[in-house]
């Protein structure tokens, strides 16, 4: 009994404050961390607002644009995650948001640094690294039902949300986070390829799932290969095979005929293993731990 308690009431309570706290607050119906006053403060440097702005050069002036692109994008895409209404559907949202910004990390890269305030570009780039990182100990920790680790975390989250509009709105892009921005946004995430390798990068292993969407059954084995990958500390990454651009390369490349089919690269591009059909995570995390 205690144990259906901690699973069916007091997990997703701590799941929610998280998700309040940050990472995804529009998508539970709660104002950013940003944009509360009595969230945790950072040391951050501000301008003299006595003085009159500096002058931006014209490059500069494009990086914030793009800042501003990266920001309605990322966006746009946790507004496309459903709210959570089961225990299960936590947990699926969860790994959408780790998805989500796995995904974000590479593109904004790619905007390169700032000739002016490249240190506080730096930290906006570490910002995103640790929110990775953050959310995928979330996800790991709500499997082993922690819920201690992930009610401590809720600070840590209002924290990682404050600083990042903080800095957004010091690089001259304003609040970056804002759940009242319905303005949309160009896609975050990298072709599939450029992905991968960013993965690989960073993981040193990656689990490429080629999925239907809409189909049922592919939306289970998305679930479930995603969960897997994130158990086992690799990347995920998600092909949609109704796009010809994005999977005809790779899946003539590496002979994928139907879908759900999940391969699993090393560094090198390694295919290391492949499953077709019916499977659930543990049979992607033991695939991993193999490759």
């Amino acid at each position: 009994m205690a144990s259906q308690l901690r699973l069916h009431v007091l997990l997703p309570i701590a799941l929610l404050g998280l998700l309040g706290a940050g990472f995804g607050a529009y998508a539970v119906g709660n104002k950013p961390a940003g944009s509360d006053p009595s969230g945790v403060p950072l040391i951050t440097t501000h301008r003299d607002k006595s003085k009159p702005a500096p002058h931006q050069a014209p490059n500069d002036a494009a990086w914030v644009k793009g800042l501003q692109a990266w920001c309605a994008g990322v966006n746009t895409q946790i507004q496309a995650i459903d709210q959570p209404q089961t225990v299960a559907d936590f947990e699926s949202a969860l790994g959408e948001y780790v998805q989500v910004w796995d995904s974000a990390e590479p593109s904004f890269m790619k905007l390169g640094l700032p000739n002016k305030q490249k240190q506080l570009a730096i930290r906006l780039r570490e910002n995103v690294k640790a929110s990775v990182a953050e959310l995928r100990s979330v996800f790991n920790h709500t499997q082993q039902l922690d819920l201690e680790w992930l009610q401590s975390q809720i600070d840590d989250g209002k924290a990682l949300d404050h600083e990042r509009n903080e800095l957004t709105k010091e690089l001259g892009a304003g609040v970056c986070f804002n759940k009242d921005d319905r303005s949309g946004g160009p896609s975050v995430i990298q072709p599939a390829p450029l992905l991968i390798t960013s993965q690989l990068e960073r993981y040193g292993k990656v689990v490429v799932l080629f999925y239907e969407p809409g189909a049922s059954y592919d939306a289970i084995q998305t679930r479930e290969a995603r969960a897997g990958a994130l158990e086992a500390h690799a990347g995920f990454v998600s092909v949609n095979v109704s796009k010809n651009q994005q999977v005809g390369q790779l899946a003539t490349q590496y002979g994928v005929l139907q879908s759900p089919t999940v391969l699993i690269f090393t560094r090198g591009l390694k295919l290391k293993a492949r499953i077709e059909g019916l499977y659930d995570r543990t049979a992607v995390v033991q695939a991993v731990k193999n490759a």
